[in-house]
């Protein structure tokens, strides 16, 4: 009894000094998580980042003994969800999945709601190339023909992208100055809107993941003509784009974001979750069906990559015009 009472004086003289309420200083000091973890998702239902968040978030939330809540909050090139995690508490409570998209963004907007270098990293997921689904009914069969289609009917083909700077707009650009040719950006919501406007006959291509073009080929809907990385793609062979554009490869990559000023404690735990997730042969098993390349790596080498990665962005972004608005 001395003991619970020792315990509950100590609280209430950290409250006076904090300025704290008593429940206050209990829950800065409970381990974390200490409720249910918002993972925010700044893209509409149905894209590639989706599939990346349902691999390991169900696991992580086992792990932490907290449940894994995922929203969506499309918009803005994932300006609206990031800005909605930028504003959380720095508690590891909120957590955002973003593509590479937010490395672009700087170098997109005048005036973003958050600084994306004090935003803290805490583990680049995945990497991934795009794959380019085709309508099936356009009068070619190959990478090359399509690019000698392109360039004898300049601005007649249309990709549909996530919208102004999203990272399908970037390897549509670089596609674009790469081969010398002109095929237009029709902007969506989101992937999985570009794919149903694809299928649906109102849109010639659209870049997206593999794994989210993969049930439009097989319905017959979409041929996947080529993808943005260097070598040979899934069991389908599918080719780079490099064997008909030589020096095209673009990229795309998933990252786990947390608000300005997370502790390291936090970020330290989720590394260790994630990594302990991500080295599970079901999870392995799961992205490699998908063409998707694992690697969860620490935050301080998260930060790294991003730093990295937007140099890149901005040197794409100058080289196809687009100008921050």
């Amino acid at each position: 009894m001395g003991q619970i009472v020792r315990t509950l004086a100590l609280a209430a003289t950290m409250a006076v000094v904090s300025g704290l309420s008593i429940s206050e200083v209990a829950a800065q000091s409970a381990p974390y998580p200490t409720k249910p973890i918002k993972l925010i998702i700044p893209y509409a239902p149905g894209g590639g980042t989706d599939a990346v968040a349902a691999a390991f978030s169900d696991k992580l939330g086992q792990r932490l003994g907290q449940p894994v809540i995922k929203e969506n909050h499309a918009g803005s090139n994932s300006v609206i969800g990031t800005a909605l995690m930028a504003e959380a508490a720095p508690d590891g409570q909120t957590l955002l999945v973003v593509t590479a998209a937010i490395a672009n963004n700087p170098f997109l907007y005048a005036n973003l709601p958050y600084n994306t270098e004090s935003l803290v990293p805490v583990s680049i997921l995945t990497s991934y190339p795009f794959v380019l689904g085709v309508r099936t009914d356009l009068p070619f069969k190959t990478m090359e023909e399509l690019v000698a289609y392109a360039k004898a009917n300049p601005g007649k083909l249309t990709a549909g992208t996530s919208g102004r700077g999203a990272s399908a707009q970037l390897a549509l650009g670089l596609l674009n100055k790469s081969a010398g040719i002109e095929i237009r950006d029709i902007p969506f919501k989101g992937a999985g809107e570009s794919l149903n406007n694809v299928a649906g006959g109102f849109v010639d291509m659209v870049f997206s993941g593999y794994e989210t073009v993969r049930p439009f080929v097989e319905s017959g809907k979409m041929r996947a003509f080529a993808h943005t990385g260097t070598e040979p793609l899934g069991t389908e062979k599918i080719p780079p784009i490099a064997e008909a554009v030589p020096g095209y490869e673009y990229l795309n990559w998933l990252a786990l974001i947390a608000p300005a000023g997370t502790p390291a404690d936090v970020t330290e735990k989720l590394n260790a979750e994630l990594g302990g997730i991500f080295a599970q042969q079901d999870v392995r098993d799961r992205l490699a069906a998908q063409n998707i390349t694992p690697i969860a790596n620490t935050s301080a080498e998260a930060k790294d990559y991003l730093l990295k990665e937007m140099e890149k962005s901005k040197s794409i972004i100058q080289s196809i015009g687009l100008k921050p608005e």
